[in-house]
């Protein structure tokens, strides 16, 4: 695994090594004067690799006006490229979104969804469950039998002196029928600009179910999410959970809604923004990053003017990467696929982190 972590990082450290470029540092520089003057050579120290100097410059530009988006622009951009400036970098850009009369894009949510009686909050779509299935988990609080094989077998609760079917028939009863998968549900987000979620934690068994894939629809996005079985027990009972009724699941998600109105200078603070988290490895924002990057690149073909090796589908594999580095592997991959890459791994594969990580590198050659 520890292999496998380096390797992406490398994949990944690549991928902004484009961003760089491969020059010689220039230390001479015309003098300049004006707001645009500094702008202008700011730039042209980016592209000859003298970062110091660029950001240089993008300060003095600052000193003159504060009011204007360009040198914002460059300094959050020169911000990837210098450590010291992570900290930052993301208010260089913040600032350039601003001053150039839009919005900021992302967004994040908290949420709790409770699972209901007749399982359709959260939707179990694989397995297909039977009529016998159904007709256990619809009898949930019944004072009936439970059918087992061709055998009517009784739960007796000793709390209300009843017999009734309750999570523990149900939990058992799927699990000898379906103990070694996990279960995939759907649930739905009534906003159809989610871009990243990773986990949804079960208050009940206090166990994380991972993230498959996001569909976003016109008016909700749809979430594919799959659910480990786990036994929990309390007192002497143990429950043979999924996600069952009454089970809440919590979860926080980042929206991405580009605003009308404003210039190529937003987009490409935007696209700095979300590298930037890339770069700052495990201090990067996950949810912010891959929303921002996943957000940008959807919107269409996405360039950087100072540099031609940024493409959306390289935002992409940044997306996936930044999943993969966090060990949310059944998102990146979720990533790669929706991409076109990948698309013969299967999660159960003995060699899946090494396939994803290899569709990852290929989004960012």
């Amino acid at each position: 695994m520890k292999r496998i972590n380096t390797m992406i990082l490398v994949a990944v450290a690549a991928s902004l090594i484009l961003v760089a470029g491969c020059y010689d540092n220039v230390t001479e520089y015309p003098e300049v004067e004006g707001y645009m003057g500094f702008i202008n050579a700011g730039w042209a120290a980016f592209e000859a690799g003298d970062y110091e100097t660029a950001m240089d410059n993008f300060q003095w530009a600052l000193e003159m006006d504060t009011s204007r988006p360009e040198a914002y622009h460059g300094a959050g951009w020169t911000s990837i490229l210098l450590p010291d400036y992570w900290v930052i970098g993301e208010q260089y850009d913040y600032m350039t979104v601003q001053h150039d009369g839009g919005t900021w894009p992302v967004e994040l949510f908290t949420e709790t969804l409770t699972q209901d009686i007749d399982w359709t909050v959260f939707e179990c779509v694989n397995p297909v469950l039977t009529d016998n299935d159904i007709m256990v988990i619809g009898a949930w609080g019944d004072s009936l039998l439970v059918v087992e094989g061709d055998t009517l077998v009784p739960h007796f609760t000793a709390s209300d002196s009843v017999w009734v079917v309750d999570n523990i028939i149900i939990g058992d009863w799927l699990y000898d029928q379906y103990s070694n998968i996990r279960f995939q549900y759907t649930f739905e987000i009534s906003d159809p600009a989610v871009k990243s979620l990773f986990t949804a934690a079960n208050g009940f068994s206090l166990t994380n179910s991972s993230v498959d894939s996001i569909v976003n629809g016109t008016a909700a996005s749809t979430i594919y999410l799959s659910v480990p079985l786990v036994d929990v027990q309390v007192g002497t009972d143990h429950y043979m959970t999924w996600c069952m009724y009454e089970n809440a699941m919590t979860y926080e998600y980042a929206t991405y809604e580009p605003a009308g109105g404003q210039t190529v200078f937003a987009s490409d603070a935007v696209a700095a923004y979300g590298i930037l988290q890339d770069a700052r490895g495990d201090n990067g924002d996950l949810y912010f990053g891959v929303a921002t990057l996943l957000g940008l690149a959807e919107e269409g073909e996405y360039s950087f003017s100072h540099y031609e090796g940024i493409t959306s589908l390289k935002l992409k594999g940044m997306a996936a990467a930044m999943a993969f580095r966090t060990q949310n592997f059944r998102p990146a991959l979720g990533i790669c696929q929706q991409a076109g890459f990948g698309l013969d791994i299967e999660v159960s594969d003995y060699d899946f982190l090494i396939k994803l990580m290899q569709a990852i590198e290929l989004m960012l050659i």
